[in-house]
């Protein structure tokens, strides 16, 4: 508190008097030498921190995100936002504060509090589950808070390594940070190192460590006297009795000679006053860059912490550090001051010190009022800090938001002294010291501005704006200019938009350095993925860069919200035995066949993925291409597909292939590229995507199992089913005859066995012959007639055997062979509706006939009978059990329902009969066992 008192004493005494300040001619003379291009080179560090800000020709006012949205006050009178901190003693925030806790004074007068929101703004828990952006993609979806924390190193004030002991503690605290957070480097001194807002921790913590301490060990000028700093000081501001006083201990038991103690005197004198500019300059290079860095902090519009670490400086210039507190409210910054704790006797000086106790606090004062100045925090670090350091993430872990009852006085662009105080035990207020409203011709400016300036002013602000949704992804290719690698850029902006929008977007693309290396913005025309179908805008540009990593932020403003994510891109490319490869690319296409450009999204909608890659090099000859589809990095294959190559030039091909996903169960997927030589895989390349679930479903209820009437419900079928073949030596196997010789005539005997020889022996036109002359109109023709028919299917004429048995059908409708001819004829020739009226028949006939059930139950699947369809297979396999291909279709149709909001019997039954069909399938060692269980568990975890 000594250095609020002393400001409260210093401003009490302005105006009191005239003299020109406390420093005397000597200081003002050092001033003078002060290196003007050491200054200019301390002002870089702001350069730094402002150097994104206006590269794109921004603005003062720069609007950081909304994050943590503020509140919209429903109340009936106007309210001003004030933002204040409340700790205890411990700096735990005090929570449950009402409005009634509040007391707040503007300009000296009450202000009633109308609302008091406490905005948390801690980092996730440990072991709180986060939604993690796809592999490969940068999203704003999680940007719902953010704090800007500047650490400042005062190094013209810190001995060489006199910052070591708290680094890791400081490193530590960084680590805790949220992810939204920025955090800034801002080093003092010559050659210091500074960053910007940055979320690249590592990038901060090295900038951190190249910061020793530049604190001059020895004077400027040592003539070997033991002078205190005070004795300086006081010497320099012109006391003489001090100045009579060093100069006579100094100089005793030199010789008597008057030449030599005017000699000793003079010494004296001027290593006092050189002693005493020393610690001026350092410090006031430490107020000038502070002045400096507060001005640059200030066009940003949010609030932000100074974390200031210094071993303290002199009281140099009371006014310039009093308006330091002054430039930190306009920038809307809270101060922290660390003071390390130097020590009392300096190793690198034999000397012993005249006054360690008043040098030590002289070197303090400085300190003491900025922070008092400010309405900051002074901690006396010893030891590692680490408490100190988590006292102020303590204290950072969210604010109150007050909403306090405006006055017209408040917009007016100038500043108001504001008291807010807490009237509870061992209540902390941390508060601004001035309320500074925007003017109103400003506040117009901002309001009008057009989508362009916005995206330059999201791009401007360190933090990430989330009213817009973003998802960013970057592929590298090998482009024209050899020594680049050309980045392809994908974003998807927005969600829900069914047809095109015009967008403002740009970007800036930095190096490792910070350096901005690319940037672009323009107003657009974006299409969604398909016009109708509400889905993110697509937005796609392109920038070459040599190889490097590098930082991509972007920005759209649409209408009147605003995005902005960053993206980490790797401009590298993969290779492999003498082989450069791009990086994968896959997205769900709205066309199938080859195509030969990129399709770019994670999320698949429309029943098909499209992998895309490049190869490069003159070994490219030979190689081949395998893409599958997997639940994981390393799970079995679900599908797989080779690749053709198309060779576009003489070092270029492209590996391009679409794959259907519509047996695939909602959820998240993996496509490996496996590049092959010689037989020999060489190369695997994997990518994710993410197969979404219908946005539209039918209602689904326990009760829909009883339903007699199914909603159309499609599913897939088999092909081989749906178009049987006819095999022509079953047809003339005892056992199939034998049932129709028992109602031939004896007189069309011999007709019909000729028919049947030529039949076996594949001579149709006789066998067609003799069929016909057995027919006799008069008798009873049932087996002629279905021989007949089974004479024009074998020569290929389906629908002449169709209309032949359909006439056998006359009089025989006991002959369940003539059905299942039949039935299969009508499939060939995709008269599904007769067909499926015939099977019907004929399990009418015999239930328990499995000749009928399968195909039927696959009609009932083409025409949207599902549940009806699963019924009827459940029926064929309680009959077949060694049909492996049907167990296969059971789990899938069960599936297939369940995906369509639907079930058969309840949810617990179609999960058992599934289940029972997977177990099935397994034995009987399906292909495609690693599918079957993707189906179950999808039904395993069906939300109940």
């Amino acid at each position: 508190m000594r250095g609020r008192d002393r400001l409260d004493r210093r401003v009490r005494q302005e105006g009191q008097d005239g003299r020109e300040g406390h420093v005397g001619q000597a200081r003002r003379t050092a001033r003078k030498r002060i290196d003007l291009r050491s200054l200019r080179a301390l002002r870089s560090i702001v350069v730094a921190l402002a150097a994104m800000y206006v590269a794109f020709g921004f603005g003062r006012t720069v609007h950081a995100q909304q994050p943590p949205p503020k509140p919209s006050f429903q109340t009936s009178v106007e309210v001003t936002s004030l933002d204040v901190t409340v700790v205890d003693d411990r700096g735990k925030p005090v929570a449950n504060l009402t409005p009634a806790d509040f007391v707040v004074r503007v300009d000296g007068n009450t202000r009633r509090v109308v609302t008091a929101e406490w905005i948390p703004l801690a980092a996730e828990p440990a072991g709180a589950t986060v939604a993690l952006p796809p592999d490969g993609y940068s999203t704003n979806e999680s940007a719902t808070g953010g704090r800007l924390i500047v650490m400042a190193i005062d190094q013209p004030n810190i001995r060489f390594g006199g910052a070591l002991a708290i680094a890791r503690a400081a490193n530590a605290f960084i680590d805790r940070l949220a992810p939204s957070d920025r955090v800034a480097v801002a080093g003092f001194g010559i050659g210091a190192p500074a960053t910007t807002f940055t979320a690249d921790r590592a990038r901060i913590k090295q900038a951190i460590s190249r910061m020793v301490g530049q604190k001059q060990a020895s004077r400027s000028v040592d003539l070997g006297h033991n002078i205190a700093l005070v004795e300086a000081q006081a010497i320099d501001k012109g006391d003489r009795t001090t100045l009579e006083g060093v100069q006579a201990r100094e100089c005793q038991g030199i010789a008597m000679s008057p030449g030599a103690q005017e000699m000793c005197r003079g010494q004296v004198e001027i290593e006092a006053h050189s002693l005493a500019q020393d610690v001026t300059l350092e410090a006031d290079q430490t107020i000038q860059t502070l002045r400096d860095l507060f001005a640059g902090l200030r066009r940003i519009d949010a609030p932000k912490t100074l974390i200031l670490i210094s071993e303290g400086f002199i009281l140099s210039d009371e006014a310039m550090i009093i308006d330091l507190g002054t430039m930190a409210a306009e920038a809307r910054t809270s101060l922290y001051a660390l003071k390390l704790d130097n020590q009392l006797f300096d190793i690198t000086d034999a000397r012993i010190p005249i006054n360690p106790f008043a040098d030590r606090q002289a070197r303090s004062e400085g300190l003491e009022l900025l922070a008092g100045a400010a309405r900051g925090t002074l901690f006396t670090v010893t030891g590692t800090g680490q408490t100190l350091f988590e006292r102020i993430e303590s204290e950072l872990s969210g604010y109150y938001l007050l909403g306090v009852e405006s006055d017209a006085r408040d917009k007016d662009g100038k500043s108001h002294p504001v008291r807010i105080e807490v009237p509870r035990r061992g209540a902390i207020v941390r508060s601004r010291r001035q309320l500074l409203g925007t003017p109103a011709d400003q506040r117009a400016a901002r309001a009008l501005r057009s989508p362009r300036q916005a995206v330059a002013a999201a791009l401007a602000s360190p933090l990430l704006a989330s009213a817009l949704p973003l998802r960013v992804a970057s592929f590298a290719l090998q482009g024209p200019e050899p020594d680049k690698v050309q980045l392809l850029i994908h974003a998807d902006v927005g969600t829900d938009y069914p047809a095109s929008k015009v967008v403002s977007v740009g970007y800036i693309i930095t190096d490792h350095n910070g350096r901005m290396v690319d940037s672009k913005s323009a107003d657009m025309r974006l299409l969604p993925t398909m016009t109708g179908v509400p889905s993110a805008l697509q937005y796609t540009s392109g920038a070459s860069l040599a190889p490097g990593e590098y930082t991509l932020k972007l920005a759209a403003v649409e209408g009147e919200r605003v995005g902005t994510v960053e993206h980490t891109m790797h401009a590298t490319l993969p290779e492999s035995a003498g082989i450069t490869l791009s990086e994968l690319m896959v997205g769900g296409p709205l066309e199938v066949g080859q195509l030969l450009t990129p399709t770019i999204g994670y999320q698949i909608t429309f029943g098909s993925v499209h992998g895309y890659v490049e190869a490069y090099g003159a070994k490219t000859d030979g190689v081949t291409m395998e893409y599958e589809i997997a639940t994981g990095p390393d799970a079995p294959a679900l599908f797989n597909a080779d690749v053709p190559p198309h060779a576009v030039g003489d070092a270029r091909v492209i590996f391009t292939r679409v794959m259907p996903t519509h047996a695939l169960p909602p959820g998240k997927y993996i496509l490996r590229a496996i590049l092959s030589a010689g037989g020999k895989s060489i190369k695997t390349l994997s990518r994710g995507f993410e197969i979404a679930a219908p946005k539209v479903l039918l209602t689904s209820a326990d009760g829909l199992g009883d339903t007699s009437v199914d909603a159309e419900l499609f599913l897939p079928v088999d092909d081989t089913t749906m178009a049987p073949s006819f095999h022509r030596d079953l047809v003339v196997q005892d056992a199939t005859v034998s049932p129709f010789l028992e109602r031939l005539a004896p007189s069309a005997r011999a007709s019909f066995d000729q028919g049947l020889a030529f039949l076996a022996a594949g001579d149709y036109s006789k066998a067609e012959a003799s069929f016909k002359r057995a027919i006799d109109p008069d008798l009873d023709s049932t087996a002629p007639l279905a021989f007949l028919a089974a004479c024009f299917a074998a020569s290929g004429h389906d629908r002449e055997a169709a209309s032949a048995w359909q006439t056998a059908l006359v009089e025989g409708t006991d002959f369940p062979q003539i059905y299942q001819w039949l039935g299969d004829a009508l499939l060939r020739n995709h008269d599904f509706g007769e067909a499926r009226a015939i099977y019907e028949e004929a399990i009418a006939k015999w239930p328990a006939d499995v000749r009928f059930t399968k195909p039927l139950a696959m009609l009932y699947g083409t025409f949207g009978k599902g549940r009806e369809a699963v019924r009827t297979l459940e029926r064929y396999l309680e009959g077949r059990q060694d049909d492996r291909d049907a167990y296969y279709f059971a789990v899938q149709w069960l599936y297939t329902v369940h995906a369509g909001g639907a079930m058969v019997h309840t949810r617990a039954e179609d999960l058992k009969r599934a289940k029972e069909y997977a177990d099935a399938y397994a034995r009987a060692r399906g292909p495609q066992l690693a599918l079957v269980k993707q189906w179950v568990d999808y039904l395993e975890k069906e939300k109940r």
